[in-house]
Formats: structure tokens, sequence, C-alpha cells
């Protein structure tokens, strides 16, 4: 039987960086026929589609340089661009802090319940929040929770916020302070605020050019392509694929992680029973080309909270960077709300009716070609059972030196750059450790 030092799962931006920061005796395996993973784009008849939006965020400057050094002028710096679609009405993003041009009736609402629950903060300094529900009434009032951040969320996780905690929202949810919303309300703009206020994007390629960067400086020897694990042992200390074994001292697994628990076949029963704990919703897409330059109005992307639009966002890579489509034409991915299912006409019919809505297109002529793509994890749900049940089976496993780390390997809502990150936290623990 042979034997590697570090066995790494997947070959998307964790499992790359884990691979790029080890640099020896290592082995990666990768289900795919390239690298990776949702951090990876598509050619669809000359249009370069991403996995919807890969925007690249960065906040910590060993990620910056590393950035640079593997892509040396090869990003442009984008001011981001995203507006919020209500009532038939246009507003910046975030909503609760850009309320300027909402019908009157709706702004009032928004406008009273955040000065109540400013009001309530004041009297109450340590609140028990127990759901994500809590939290969004507690920082922003019932209006701004019922028009926006309630539905939109729903649409996201396909369960109401009441089953959500809120442990996932200190990064990714904006929260402006009273004064900060009224200005919003009066018309000064706010458009800066938020973690992804400006953001990277590969001048060519899409983000298939960021996975490639990585790959391209590793040893091709070392990876295998259209390989999955089909067993796991713990106790052998073995990776079965292909009808092989390898045994290893170190395993990293960027694969969802019940997945990983039901691979391992000595894995216990109250392991194997806290994975069943674990939710996701599913990330549902349709990869649209235009006949037209300029779509939503030159924005990035638009927020469809309404609970009669099938989707919860749409965006156009190709006002981001005019690369990724055909000269004369544009692109736009959909994605698609989980709290009801529809059916690719219907889908189709509901966007081609809000495309007309909001002034992109004319006439159904102008949508060239519309293809839907589905992943079975897209969100991670932090319901009241994930935080132990996570916690629970990444120490397990941990203690047996499997390292559960990534989006999905680690059970988490992060970005590209959390993914990059844990792969040098990881490499070098393995580093240390061995």
């Amino acid at each position: 039987m042979q034997k590697t030092q570090t066995i790494i799962l997947g070959a998307g931006l964790c499992g790359l960086s884990t691979a790029f920061h080890l640099r020896q005796d290592y082995l990666l395996l990768e289900k795919k026929s390239k690298v990776g993973g949702l951090a990876g784009s598509e050619v669809i008849s000359g249009f370069l589609f991403d996995c919807t939006g890969h925007w690249l965020h960065i906040r910590n400057e060993k990620v910056r340089s590393l950035v640079a050094s593997l892509m040396p002028n090869g990003f442009d710096t984008i001011a981001r661009k995203a507006k919020i679609y209500l009532h038939g009405r246009m507003t910046d993003y975030p909503f609760q802090a850009n309320l300027f041009g909402l019908r009157p009736q709706v702004l009032r609402e928004c406008l009273r319940g955040a000065v109540e629950a400013a009001l309530l903060r004041e009297r109450i300094k340590k609140p028990a929040l127990k759901s994500f529900l809590d939290y969004v009434r507690f920082h922003f009032g019932e209006g701004i929770a019922k028009f926006f951040i309630i539905p939109y969320n729903t649409k996201i996780f396909g369960v109401h916020p009441s089953e959500i905690t809120s442990e996932w929202t200190q990064r990714f949810v904006p929260v402006p302070d009273i004064f900060q919303i009224i200005d919003g309300a009066l018309g000064f703009s706010n458009e800066a605020m938020g973690y992804n206020a400006t953001f990277m994007y590969p001048k060519e390629g899409g983000i298939q050019a960021l996975s490639d960067a990585f790959f391209q400086r590793l040893d091709a020897c070392r990876i295998m392509f259209r390989t999955a694990p089909s067993a796991i042992s713990l106790k052998e200390r073995f990776v079965e694929f292909g009808g092989e074994r390898v045994k290893f001292d170190f395993l990293v697994s960027t694969i969802p992680l019940p997945e990983l628990v039901m691979l391992t076949v000595d894995a216990p029963a109250t392991i194997r029973s806290e994975a069943r704990r674990l939710r996701s919703s599913p990330l549902r897409y349709i990869n649209v080309a235009l006949k037209v330059e300029k779509p939503l109005g030159g924005a990035h992307w638009i927020y469809v909270p309404e609970a009669h639009y099938p989707f919860y966002r749409v965006g156009s890579a190709s006002n981001v960077s005019r690369g990724v489509a055909l000269p004369g034409f544009s692109s736009l991915y959909v994605e698609l709300a989980n709290d009801r299912i529809v059916g690719e006409r219907e889908a189709l019919s509901a966007l081609s009716a809000f495309l007309k809505e909001i002034g992109t297109i004319k006439d159904d002529k102008e949508i060239e070609f519309a293809v839907f793509r589905e992943y079975t994890h897209g969100y991670v749900l932090y319901d009241r059972h994930c935080a132990r049940a996570r916690r629970k089976i990444i120490d397990f496993y941990r203690d047996n030196n499997i390292f559960c780390v990534g989006r999905y390997g680690g059970w988490q809502y992060g970005s590209m750059e959390d993914a990059i990150v844990e792969g040098m936290e990881v490499a070098w623990l393995i580093k240390q450790t061995g």
C-alpha cells in the first residue's frame, strides 16, 4: 500500500492553498477535471461564467501579498454597484442604510422600527438573541426586517430566519447606527458600507484565473483529477479511490462535512448521528446571455427580496469585466430561491418579466440562451443543532489528525479569502506537527 504524508480532498481554493503552502509530500484528489471547485468558471458558447458571483474581498495582508505574487497586475479593483429592487423601486445596498427612494409608507415603517429598536438597545445592553430573527429585529427594527431581511434570507436559506441563529452575521450583515439609517433615509448615500464595498476581480479568465494561478505553482504529479474517495479508514489510516488505497499521516478534507462522515467506514455512531443534523440549502442558478450591452442599469448585482420573484439575486459579471461576454452582448447569473422550488420554464418566464420591468430587455428574443446549474450545498444552515454538531464532528476528526476546513469542509459561511487563509493555517499546523 502506497503512503503519503498528507492527502488533501478537493482542489478548491482551500485545498489549493493547503497544497501550495505544504509544497511537498502531499496528494491532492479532485473529482472534477480541473481545479477551482465553486471558485471556477465555465465557457458556454463563447461566454465565461463563474459559479454565480465570485468577487474577491481581502482584509488579510498575507493574502493580499500572496494574490499579488500569484497574479501580478492580474486584478482590477472595483467599487461595488449593488441595488435592491422592491415594490418597483431601485434603491442602494445595503437596504438598512439606504432607505431613500422607498414608497413613503414603507419608508415610514422602516424608520419607526429603526428608532424603536435604537431606543430598545439603549435599555437592553446584553440581549438574549436566540435566532437571526431576534438579531434582525433588535438591530434594525420591525420594518427593515419585514420588507427586506426576512424575505431575502428566507429565499436564500429556504427556512424562516426564526430557524437560524445569528452566529454567521457579524461580518456579512452591515449594522448601521440609527444616525446612519436616518441619513440614508434622507438620501445621504451609505453605499460604501459593508464588507464588500470594494472587491477584486481578475482582468482575464474569470475567477478560474485565481484557482489556475495556484495550480500552476503546484507539482502536477501530486494532483489526481476525476478522482473521488470511496472510503476512509481512521484506524488503518487510508483513503480508498479507484480501487486503490493510499495511507496517510494527515488528511485535509474540504469536501462537505456530512459526506466526509459518510465515507468514514469506522466513524462512531455518535458522529454519524451528529452529521445527520447538519443542513444546507442548495445553490441553484441560471447562466444567461443577453443581446444587450449594459444590463441591470449598470449594476453589478441586484437583490430581489419580494416573494413572488423565484430568485433572490440577479448579477452581471459582464458589468464588471467586459471580457466575459461576446462583443455587443452581456451575461447574467440568476440565483434561484430555495423557499419555493420552481421549474425551468416558470423561472425563465419570471426572469423575462423582471428584466422587462427594470428596462434591461424589451423582448424575449434578447435572451440569447439560459443554462441551469445546481449544486447540492450552497449555504450552511446555522440552525439550533449546527454549532454543537459541527464542533463535535470537527473535534473528533482533529483528534485523528484529520482537518476539516473550507466553506463546506468546515461547514461554515466563508469567503474565498477565508478558504485561502485556512489552507495557509492547516499547512502550517501539519508542518509543525509532522
